[in-house]
């Protein structure tokens, strides 16, 4: 049987290059070649979750890649075509979820069915798919851009969920690759002005290189100190971290009435003044994944109105695995770390 090269997440809960079997092509699945997959900060952090993977699974979830094989069953893909994968769209179909067409709530595709997660996913020279979960990249995007459809399609859905307005100030906490894309989406949707708020001096640089008005180094220059008195509060709040204490900073620093938008996951429970919401009549409004925004992404790309190539930090392959991994944990020089799985 032939066999191939993987990151696999393994029963120890260690991450590593594992040499495994190429998948056989079943009669209804596509086999992919995957040309490049992103490292997420899910994947970085993988050993200490408690959820959601799965021993022995194929790791990725952020990849473009190529048709190589179909199975007898399938139609309408054929071997040499470009494809990014939507690693949550295994559907269940029939759920309330699903019923109400707010697929990115189906437990199954999310939490059960998952590609790269509780499926196998693209850090591997090969992979098997559903048909279903595939979408075409047009020639305008390229298959490194590609990797970056679900990132950029999960923060868009933030700022479609927090119903931003044309002319409204914001501000982003962290700026991450999810952050900055935020960062890009709301200087495109018009917002007055935008303020990154981030720890790290390179990715605050980066934050106003791609559209943000000022950056903060929350040390150093307090948010809740400057905003109410040198700066007017924003409107609107993303919170794109997930670390402890961001949810409190963004109630606390947000306009009254203003609104919350949260996309970062935070590995443990967040604390939140609850007075302070009421007394303001915030809106907190949480944002998962995405439903419409994955084929936007794609069309957005193509469009070239997205800055993709100054969030890619590295290139490496997956032998060097370890090292890209290093790389994302380090937020003083990395931005975005991709796998090229076939690759040297």
């Amino acid at each position: 049987m032939a066999r191939m090269r993987a990151i696999v997440f393994g029963d120890d809960r260690t991450i590593r290059l594992e040499e495994v079997p190429v998948p056989e092509v079943g009669p209804g699945h596509v086999l992919l070649r995957p040309h490049f997959c992103g490292v997420c900060g899910t994947d970085l952090h993988a050993p200490s979750m408690t959820a959601p993977f799965r021993s022995g699974v194929v790791m990725g979830h952020e990849f473009s890649g190529e048709v190589v094989a179909t199975g007898e069953q399938v139609r309408g893909w054929e071997p040499g075509t470009r494809v990014v994968v939507n690693p949550n769209g295994n559907l269940c179909g029939a759920c309330g979820a699903c019923r109400d067409a707010r697929f990115n709530l189906c437990r199954s595709a999310v939490m059960e069915n998952g590609i790269g997660i509780r499926h196998d996913g693209g850090m591997a020279e090969f992979v098997t798919v559903d048909p279903r979960v595939l979408h075409r990249l047009p020639d305008a995007v390229s298959s490194e851009q590609g990797a970056f459809v679900e990132p950029l399609a999960t923060a868009l859905r933030a700022v479609r969920r927090s119903r931003f307005r044309l002319g409204s100030s914001a501000a982003v906490i962290g700026t991450g690759p999810v952050g900055l894309l935020v960062v890009q989406a709301l200087r495109r949707a018009g917002a007055a002005t935008i303020t990154a708020i981030e720890l790290s001096a390179f990715r605050r640089q980066a934050a106003v290189d791609l559209g943000a008005d000022l950056a903060l180094d929350p040390e150093t220059e307090p948010p809740t100190a400057l905003f109410g008195t040198e700066l007017e509060p924003p409107e609107f709040v993303f919170e794109c971290s997930g670390a402890q204490g961001t949810l409190e900073l963004a109630v606390d620093i947000v306009r009254y009435g203003g609104r919350v938008a949260l996309t970062g996951l935070p590995s443990r429970p967040v604390e939140v003044t609850a007075t302070t919401v009421i007394g303001k009549e915030v809106e907190v409004v949480g944002s998962i994944i995405y439903v419409e925004e994955f084929p936007l992404a794609i069309d957005l790309l193509a469009k070239g109105a997205f800055d993709i190539e100054s969030l890619t930090s590295l290139v490496l392959p997956i032998t060097r695995f370890e090292e890209a991994f290093d790389a994302l944990a380090d937020p003083v020089s990395t931005l975005k770390v991709l796998l090229h799985p076939t690759q040297s």
